[in-house]
């Protein structure tokens, strides 16, 4: 039996419609996975904590991952919200580095349920302070509380970048139950976004005894659990995520600052060697009466300071001698001074008049 060709064309659009129809959701889904760190267990929990399988002291860190798959390439907003005070005992009281206690190098560890798509080869992460909490609770704020701790407070991203984390904003009695939210945007290069962070669990040595109040950091909450969460991604109401931690989870408490990051000793610096003095110039001894010289014969100007026939002496040049008016010298000879001139002239007058005393004197005879 033939088939019509007009009927090969429907029946291929009704298929392409078919698969389409089922594909289109799977694509559009978006995913929302949040674990913590399973402390005892080692290993990502999906559910809640407790003394099975965790121990945590107070003013230790619980690590948190959140997997998101689906997204579109672009900027999107998630709520991270958490108790801050249980039964009127603070519990979590601020966010802080993902791995700063624990979870070290296992952010793709096989646990849990928010595996990343991108693992195991993550690419490279990036980083975004948490903004300090000024609110006060009974008499103390929380940023003493991250002083007292010290510990690092970053928020950590995979698959994109943070953009803005908004100051906590707290809502309840913390005589009672409360809670504190950061709003977080950031901006996906791809479907796939982890973002990693830890939750501090309050120090009873600084709630509330820094204040004179009684003990009243994590330890103290009794019976019911706390909670972190990630809500309304984009703005959305669905995507809600709830992690929780028992009481019984909780053992001991840390120092203050006990995570506070080494202060690199200062490295002392060499201490720079004297300068060696530099000899001063010994001035040559100069006469007092520079000694003159006579040109050289045929030698033309003079002021030389060196011996005849030396090379030209200082720049500043003495002044050339002159024989006197009475010397006989004929230039070749030896100068002399004003007083050897007298004297040669008295002795040649004294000679000339001897040689007068001695001529002969002629007479003349008269004519006759």
């Amino acid at each position: 039996m033939r088939r019509s060709p007009v009927l090969l064309v429907v029946a291929s659009f009704a298929v392409a419609f078919a698969l389409a129809w089922s594909v289109a959701p799977v694509r559009g889904a978006v995913g929302v996975n949040l674990d913590q760190w399973a402390s005892t267990d080692r290993a990502w929990q999906n559910g809640n904590l407790n003394g099975n399988n965790s121990r945590y002291p107070e003013g230790g860190i619980v690590p948190f991952r959140v997997a998101f798959e689906g997204l579109k390439a672009g900027n999107h907003s998630i709520n991270i919200n958490y108790d801050f005070t249980a039964g009127g005992h603070k519990a979590y009281d601020f966010l802080a580095t993902w791995n700063v206690t624990n979870a070290a190098g296992k952010i793709c560890a096989a646990s849990g349920g928010a595996i990343s798509s991108m693992c195991p080869s993550m690419p490279g992460s990036s980083s975004f302070a948490f903004p300090s909490d000024g609110f006060r609770a009974n008499g103390l704020r929380v940023s003493g509380a991250e002083a007292y701790s010290g510990s690092p407070r970053r928020l950590t991203i995979w698959g994109g970048t943070i953009t803005s984390i908004q100051r906590p904003v707290h809502a309840g009695s913390v005589n009672g139950n409360s809670t504190a939210n950061l709003l977080v945007r950031f901006k996906s290069t791809g479907s796939a976004v982890l973002l990693a962070w830890g939750g501090h669990l309050a120090q009873s040595s600084y709630w509330d005894k820094a204040n004179g109040g009684a003990p009243d950091g994590a330890a103290q909450v009794s019976g019911a659990p706390w909670h972190m969460r990630t809500l309304q991604l984009d703005g959305a109401g669905n995507k809600n995520q709830d992690r929780s931690i028992q009481p019984s989870a909780i053992v001991g408490e840390l120092a203050p600052r006990a995570l506070a990051p080494a202060t690199p000793r200062p490295t002392a610096r060499p201490t720079p060697a004297a300068p060696r003095a530099t000899p001063r110039p010994t001035a040559r001894p100069t006469s007092a009466t520079p000694r003159s010289t006579v040109n050289p014969p045929g030698g033309g100007g003079g002021g030389g300071t060196g011996d005849p026939g030396s090379p030209a002496g200082p720049a500043t040049a003495l002044p050339r001698l002159t024989p006197p008016a009475t010397s006989t010298s004929d230039g070749l000879s030896a100068p002399t001074d004003g007083g050897a001139g007298v004297a040669v002239a008295v002795a040649m007058l004294v000679g000339l008049v001897g040689f007068a005393a001695r001529r002969p004197t002629t007479r003349r005879r008269p004519r006759g």
